[in-house]
């Protein structure tokens, strides 16, 4: 059964396409074929060096350990918590109407801090979805589930649909001014954190953060395997970390850090 469950990820289409092309590369190399084996090699090694080695949790490490973790506990309250999009989607299916992701973190983390009573409110971001000519509000969704489930009454707050850190960072702005909020406790995934807090702090907002939602296999609980079968998961953690290096070059283009 154990040897079933290890084999498991050449049964998935990463696995198969890297088994693949594995054993052609090796009877091509057997049987001294070198002609046009340069493409086919630098392809092999690309999705061996980010699926089958810690190559991307070294990557996502270097982006999450640009802000030191946090104990709840040992903050210094603030005014407001601002957890940032991301996490969650609205859902026309779901019982709860709304469909959180693997970034669920941020909610918990925002919710912890408002439990402990770092701050008297909490507000939450995100962006919009389009169904069928209606737009769907991710922040208003996670709002209304986190209001109508919970059981307890807490001041928690939807800043309604932004377009993305920048016009999150731009509307928390304005409110902390309409408010007189001297600080906020800035909340988002440890691998978001750097881009998010340069706009925030651009925007003249004085946020302290709060990073969670550790993703790096180095900054988990999990034995580090340097040489393993191709893992989806460490594609999906690639793809997060080029969504923020070029996310991060684009908002230096246009001045939002």
């Amino acid at each position: 059964m154990h040897f079933l469950k290890s084999i498991i990820p050449l049964l998935q289409p990463l696995g198969l396409v890297w088994t693949m092309l594995t054993i052609w590369l090796i009877r091509q190399i057997w049987r001294r074929h070198w002609h046009g084996l340069w493409l086919p090699t630098s392809i092999w090694l690309v999705m061996t060096l980010f699926s089958c080695t810690p190559a991307t949790a070294l990557l996502l490490r270097a982006l999450e350990d640009k802000f030191p973790p946090v104990t709840i506990s040992e903050l210094q309250p603030a005014d407001m918590i601002v957890c940032l999009g991301g996490s969650a989607e609205p859902s026309l299916k779901e019982p709860t109407r709304v469909n959180f992701n693997s970034s669920v973190d941020r909610v918990n983390t925002a919710l912890a801090l408002l439990a402990q009573k770092k701050a008297p409110v909490m507000v939450v971001t995100g962006g919009s979805y389009k169904k069928n000519g209606q737009t769907f509000s991710e922040a208003d969704a996670a709002v209304a589930f986190l209001k109508n489930n919970l059981g307890v009454p807490l001041n928690i707050l939807s800043l309604g649909i932004c377009a993305d850190t920048h016009d999150e960072a731009l509307k928390i702005a304005a409110l902390s001014k309409e408010k007189g909020l001297q600080r906020i406790l800035l909340v988002t995934s440890a691998t978001h954190m750097p881009r998010a807090m340069a706009a925030f702090k651009l925007a003249g907002v004085n946020a302290s953060a709060v990073p969670c939602d550790y993703i790096s296999s180095f900054n988990s609980v999990v034995d580090i395997s340097w040489l393993h079968l191709p893992k989806t998961n460490s594609l999906q953690g690639f793809a997060t970390w080029i969504h923020e290096i070029i996310g991060t070059w684009v908002y230096r283009w246009r001045g939002w850090i």
